[in-house]
Formats: C-alpha cells, sequence, structure tokens
C-alpha cells in the first residue's frame, strides 16, 4: 500500500484537476435527472402552446452528460504521467524514497478513487431524485450510470498504460488512440486486402460475427450505443482495465527514466513499431486507393504512397526527441 505522503504529493499536485473531475462525475448524473424535469416543467406550464404531451421520461442513451466520462479518465492519465514527464518533475517523484511500484500504484490508486467513488455518489444522488421527482420511465439508468463507472476506469488505466511505455504526452496519447484500433488494424484491415488480392470475398468480414466481438475495441465504448446490449458484456472491458493495469505497472517498474523526450522507454519496441506503422500504412493507403480508382495499379500506387508516408512518421514520431515544456 502506498504511503499516505505519497497521496499527499500527488493531491497538492493535481488538487485543481483532481477536485474538478471528482464534482463532474459526481453531479453531471444528478443534473441530467434534474435537467430532463425541469424541461418537463416548462412543458407542462406551456402544454397549450406545444403540440403533444408531456411526458417525464429520462433516456439515457439521448445525449446525458455522463456519456463524455471517458475524456476525464484520458485527461486525469494524461496529467499523471504525460505531463508530469514532459515538464521534468518525474525526476523528482522518482528521487522519493519510494519504489516504483508505490508509485505507479499511488497514482492508479488516486486516480481509479477520483473515477469511480463520485459516480457512486452520483448514482445514488440520481436514485433518491427519481424516486423524489417519479418520472414515467428511466430508460437505461442502472446499466448506463453503472458502465460509465467501468468505460471511464477502462479509457484512464489504458492512457495510464500507454503513458508508463512511453516518453511524452503525443507518445502517450498516439499509442492510447492507437490501441483503441488495433483489432481493426490487426484483423479487419488485412483481411479487407485480402479481398483485393484475392479478387473474392473473405468470409472472415462478411459471415456472420459473434456480437460481443465488438466490445474488444475499445474504441466502441467512446459512443454509447453500447448500453442496448447484455450488461455482461461489460466484463469484457472490465478485464481490458486490469490488463492495461498490469501492463502500465510493469512498464513503470521495469523501463527507467533517462529517455525522457522519446517516444517508447523501452527502445526495442522502437524497430518493430515502426515495421508494424509502415506495414499498416501500405494496407490502409492501399485500399484507399483500390477504394478510389476501382483499379489494381491504384492499389500499387497506394501502397507505394503508404510505405512512404509511413515511414516518415514512424522515424519522426519515434525517433526524434520531443523537448521538455
Amino acid at each position: 500500500m502506498p504511503d499516505s505522503g505519497l497521496f499527499y504529493k500527488e493531491w497538492k499536485q493535481n488538487k485543481a484537476l483532481l477536485t474538478m473531475i471528482f464534482l463532474v462525475f459526481m453531479l453531471s448524473n444528478p443534473f441530467t435527472v434534474l435537467n430532463t424535469y425541469i424541461s418537463y416543467q416548462g412543458c407542462v406550464a406551456n402544454q397549450n402552446e406545444w403540440v403533444g404531451t408531456c411526458v417525464f421520461t429520462i433516456n439515457y442513451l439521448n445525449g446525458t452528460y455522463i456519456s463524455l466520462f471517458w475524456i476525464w479518465g484520458v485527461v486525469l492519465a494524461v496529467s499523471q504521467l504525460g505531463i508530469e514527464r514532459s515538464k521534468g518533475l518525474f525526476d523528482f517523484t522518482l528521487s522519493l524514497p519510494y519504489t516504483r511500484g508505490q508509485i505507479f500504484n499511488m497514482k492508479f490508486l488516486t486516480g481509479g478513487l477520483v473515477i469511480v467513488a463520485p459516480q457512486i455518489f452520483g448514482y445514488i444522488l440520481s436514485v433518491l431524485l427519481l424516486v423524489l421527482l417519479k418520472p414515467e420511465q428511466a430508460v437505461y439508468f442502472h446499466h448506463y450510470s453503472l458502465g460509465m463507472i467501468i468505460v471511464s476506469l477502462l479509457a484512464y488505466s489504458l492512457v495510464m498504460a500507454g503513458g508508463a511505455l512511453t516518453g511524452h504526452i503525443f507518445a502517450q496519447l498516439l499509442v492510447s488512440a492507437t490501441v483503441t484500433i488495433l483489432p481493426f488494424l490487426l484483423m479487419t484491415l488485412p483481411a479487407i486486402n485480402l479481398e483485393i488480392l484475392l479478387g473474392g470475398t473473405v468470409e472472415f468480414i462478411h459471415g456472420p460475427v459473434p456480437e460481443w466481438v465488438q466490445y474488444l475495441f475499445p474504441v466502441t465504448y467512446v459512443v454509447p450505443n453500447w448500453v442496448e446490449d447484455s450488461p455482461y458484456y461489460l466484463v469484457i472491458p472490465a478485464i481490458m482495465t486490469i490488463i492495461f493495469y498490469i501492463i502500465g505497472h510493469i512498464s513503470f517498474v521495469k523501463l527507467s527514466n533517462e529517455r525522457n523526450g522519446y517516444f517508447f522507454l523501452w527502445k526495442t519496441l522502437d524497430r518493430p513499431v515502426q515495421v508494424i506503422v509502415i506495414i499498416i500504412g501500405i494496407m490502409g493507403f492501399g485500399y484507399f486507393g483500390f477504394a478510389a480508382t476501382e483499379s489494381f495499379a491504384g492499389y500499387i500506387f497506394g501502397m507505394a504512397a503508404g510505405a512512404v508516408i509511413g515511414f516518415f512518421i514512424s522515424y519522426f514520431a519515434i525517433y526524434k526527441k520531443t523537448k521538455h515544456l
């Protein structure tokens, strides 16, 4: 268990952000209920002027504030790792008489509490408001409110893992964003290119795909349509959260900090990742070239352009050192 001094240091360093995120998480859900109730009261007061009947129904699938909670998980993780490292403050943190494991666990536990605790408080307040105000329906209320705790924690753990592997903010965000669509890059994009090369269809794309497969894509949870499916699917992001925590913890403990400013802290990743980026560039631009021209020549031209673009992007992103802020 991290020492209380570590928690105090983290609080003093990020207290404005932590307080703001705590309040947003706690108040957004009750505010959604109150805002809907106020709109309903406005409808009742002006019923003669409005067409139709007034119904006090809360649908959490339509424009609720809590649908953006995952963004705050990203902001918090960037602040705790990316910004601190880019400002050169990590040397001081690592010089404190604590192990790297204690430091990472303190940061993760602080972020986790700020994400989970206020959302639970907000959920309880919302339940009390629903009991008091008695709406006709609260569609997806329990599923969405509790599911967003997992989704925002998933976003936080993913970006924390990205920050533990990388040396600056841009790298942290780029790696995290790439992981959110990684199943597409590793499965769907190669299958699409196989279709073009073989001149036929690949069953993997056009055959029946189990519904749960989409939940392997972290990007799926950006859009709240997941709430329409079984709540048991939320086990998948919960497991991914644990996996990202383990990756982040091992990376933070094992990797050194002296390469601050470079893309990856683990230098061994540089070349394999560059190769992967070039391959993805070849397949991606090859597909777009084929789609634009509907010809194999366009496909070849797109592949060549993708190889060049992928090389330069990966070279300047991975091997060019970023200065401290």
